[in-house]
């Protein structure tokens, strides 16, 4: 496949391998008690199986198992269409995405590293006739060096067909679709949640009129997660200025679950930030656990196009002004003459 063609199947992936969330379970994979959703793009759906061959109640796939043990599960594809297709079914890791810290599952490009390399699928090509469904028998194998904690991947449903095509950069790039059912495995040992907030700037945009014209600014920082637990911090951030007065303070945050080593840098538009003062920003993460974790930047605000504006125009008036006194006080007889004694 092409630079191209991967880049649009992992922009599917992306988009479409997002399955709801489930607490870990028991290591028989044996159905939940509360009825489940599958994941699916209106074309097809993935979900887990159960024994007796029905449609499954359990939203995701979730295991708790310790290093060394063998899972055994089974995937369910249904194809939803009046057409048979062919699919690719791998298994995955999950991460976040850069921007939103979506849920989103590698495309069959990138090799799996952790969860989605201990999944064997008993099949990995797959073609489902219409309205027909096939249950995908696998097993997951834990190593016995696995560390304590979360892992969290995906199996993966991608339609071999390329489903339409379109134009990037004058290329044409052929896209296919993909969906996942989310597997959550939790091996045994101590869990240590933790989080850090990365890199927090401020970026300002400053008024040639100051006082009257607005600027804008924009704060930026990465949440990344540090221990072996999926988390979702809340995040408070406040401005504040010289003395430390209040300048704002944004409304809470709820951050979607951010994945054991997983990052997404937030983007936070402030619109009229301060043109003349010292300011202070501070971004607080906090979250279930006691997890209280804190950075804060500064920065000192002072309208520097204005003052330009103004230095120019005294050293203009500096520069002219005396010469403009001078040819009025000549104009108005006012110069002073030049007097003498000739002998």
């Amino acid at each position: 496949m092409s630079p191209r063609h991967r880049i649009a199947a992992a922009a599917a992936a992306v988009g479409l391998a997002a399955a709801v969330p489930g607490p870990a379970g028991a290591a028989d994979a044996g159905p939940a008690a509360a009825p489940g959703r599958a994941t699916g793009n209106g074309a097809w759906s993935v979900e887990p199986a159960n024994r007796s061959g029905a449609p499954a109640a359990r939203p995701s796939f979730a295991f708790d198992a310790p290093p060394g043990t063998t899972v055994r599960d089974a995937v369910r594809i249904t194809n939803l269409t009046g057409a048979p297709i062919a699919f690719r079914v791998y298994g995955a890791d999950a991460y976040n995405t850069p921007r939103d810290a979506g849920f989103a599952l590698r495309p069959p490009e990138e090799k799996p590293q952790d969860v989605g390399a201990w999944i064997a699928l008993e099949s990995s090509s797959q073609k489902i006739p219409a309205h027909g469904a096939k249950e995908i028998p696998f097993t997951l194998k834990v190593p016995g060096d696995a560390t304590p904690g979360e892992h969290i991947g995906g199996i993966v449903a991608l339609n071999t067909a390329v489903e339409n095509v379109q134009r990037s950069g004058g290329a044409r790039v052929g896209i296919r679709r993909a969906v996942g059912a989310r597997v959550y495995l939790r091996v045994a040992g101590p869990l240590t949640p933790g989080l850090r907030a990365d890199g927090l700037g401020v970026a300002r945009t400053e008024p040639l009129v100051p006082f009257v014209r607005h600027g804008r600014g924009t704060i930026r920082y990465t949440v990344v997660n540090t221990g072996n637990q999926r988390i979702s911090p809340t995040a408070r951030v406040r401005a504040t200025g010289v003395f430390g007065h209040e300048i704002r303070q944004w409304p809470d945050r709820r951050l979607p679950e951010i994945l054991p080593g997983g990052r997404t840098e937030i983007t936070l538009p402030w619109d009229d930030p301060p043109e003349l003062d010292a300011v202070t920003v501070r971004v607080e993460l906090v979250a279930a656990g006691g997890i209280d974790v804190r950075a804060q930047t500064h920065f000192t605000a002072v309208p520097w196009p204005a003052l330009l504006t103004l230095a120019g125009i005294v050293f203009v008036l500096w520069s002219v002004l005396p010469r403009l006194i001078r040819r009025w006080r000549e104009r108005a007889g006012l110069a002073p003459r030049e007097t003498g004694v000739f002998l």
